[in-house]
């Protein structure tokens, strides 16, 4: 696995894959591993309700044309995205679904996840945390280290999903997290079912618009999220106007829960 810290100095991330070995790090990482499990469930026959464990796969679509893009892993092959101009994408599996405008991945990108899960600041899951809109945000609130703006209505999606969206950045007041942070401080706060040890942080000045939304499919309710991912302020207003197209175009077979 490449080192975190030479790929991106401003976001934490790790390879996404369930049941694959890796560790976090400072910066944006990219890995590999084996898939834990075979798909039992065809993208027609819908979206499986796999929380807490999704079904295995990763794919690197690549450079992505203009139009419609249909994921091949996330949510097991049902997100469709219409695409303003080329887009890259380098992340396509059971809980991570993500692109970024050709040329700009290690600088912002959108980011579509299933089944967030909150860690502590020890890295390790957080007990007792309803995984609900309502449940992640006011545990999101109550992390010292990370600065979160009061939630706002909004929706997602053509369907026009009820979503909660709320700013998260690194706290004036933080301490740092991560032993080889190339910032002033870093936070991780987020992992997914079968991830292993990849988490998901931040290091200032990077910024995080994120959307949650309560859905269900597969029969069961779950934790539907989107990021947007800035380097710092001003380059998340730059994006927006991009980012936020794109998530009003995406589709899925899921319904508010």
């Amino acid at each position: 696995m490449k080192s975190a810290v030479g790929l991106f100095p401003v976001l934490l991330s790790a390879a996404l894959i369930s049941g694959c070995s890796s560790t976090s790090g400072s910066g944006e990482a990219g890995g590999s591993g084996s898939p834990s499990g075979t798909p039992t469930t065809t993208a027609s026959a819908g979206i499986p309700g796999c929380a807490p464990a999704c079904l295995s796969g990763l794919s690197d679509p690549g450079t992505l044309q203009a139009g419609s893009y249909r994921t091949t892993h996330f949510f097991n092959g049902q997100l469709k995205v219409t695409l303003k101009g080329r887009w890259e994408s380098h992340e396509d599996q059971p809980v991570e679904f993500s692109v970024a405008p050709e040329g700009n991945w290690d600088t912002h990108r959108v980011l579509f996840w299933s089944d967030i899960i909150p860690v502590g600041k020890n890295q390790k899951r957080a007990a007792g945390v309803p995984s609900t809109t309502s449940g992640l945000l006011a545990w999101l609130k109550g992390r010292p280290n990370l600065h979160v703006s009061e939630p706002r209505s909004s929706t997602v999606g053509t369907s026009s999903l009820p979503a909660k969206l709320v700013d998260i950045e690194i706290s004036s007041k933080a301490v740092n997290e991560a032993s080889d942070c190339p910032a002033r401080a870093c936070a991780d706060f987020l992992t997914w079912p079968n991830a292993g040890d990849n988490i998901y942080g931040i290091a200032e000045p990077a910024v995080l618009r994120l959307y949650l939304a309560d859905v269900r499919y597969g029969g069961k309710s779950h934790l539907f999220a989107i990021g947007i991912k800035g380097k710092d302020q001003a380059d998340l207003k730059v994006f927006l106007p991009a980012a936020e197209q794109l998530i009003a175009s995406a589709s899925a077979p899921v319904n508010p829960a």
